[in-house]
């Protein structure tokens, strides 16, 4: 019976964050992603990222398949700004599968909102599909595609 007892206050105990499974961590690589954009933290964006990830961004012609160029990519694309002149959220619920204890595919739409002159422009929702794995006791991006998302089909 104590043990029991014991058992039941131990479980209620946990923090949520100890029972998250591939899926919440995946996620959260994610919620990181958009956090590190939005600082305009190149550093922070590119550790996400495996060393041999595959990163498609937006504007590549060409699939980067090293550390070198992923780099050049997101230096690039927020060189210019400063924290607190981007805002990078997630533009509607975004969906995760787990294909195995170390491997989650995570799909979705985010958004980036520029101070540009002190007033806030939002750009187009953007797609974005990343695959993430667990090597050692980190999860990382070991693919990135982005790509806009297509307006509507006109009315007939």
């Amino acid at each position: 019976m104590i043990r029991r007892l014991i058992l039941i206050v131990v479980c209620v105990a946990l923090p949520v964050s100890a029972v998250a499974g591939p899926k919440e961590d995946a996620q959260a690589v994610f919620d990181k992603f958009l956090a590190a954009f939005s600082a305009a933290d190149v550093d922070g964006v590119v550790g996400l990222f495996a060393p041999d990830a595959l990163v498609w961004g937006t504007t590549m012609r060409e699939l980067a398949t090293t550390p070198e160029p992923v780099r050049q990519y997101f230096s690039n694309a927020l060189g210019n700004f400063k924290p607190n002149q981007l805002t990078a959220s997630a533009a509607g619920p975004y969906a995760a599968t787990v294909l195995s204890d170390t491997v989650v595919l995570v799909s979705g739409m985010w958004q980036i909102e520029r101070v540009v002159d002190g007033k806030p422009t939002a750009g187009a929702p953007m797609r974005v599909s990343i695959a993430v794995v667990k090597r050692g006791d980190r999860w990382l991006i070991a693919q990135f595609h982005n790509s806009p998302r297509p307006n509507p089909p006109a009315p007939r």
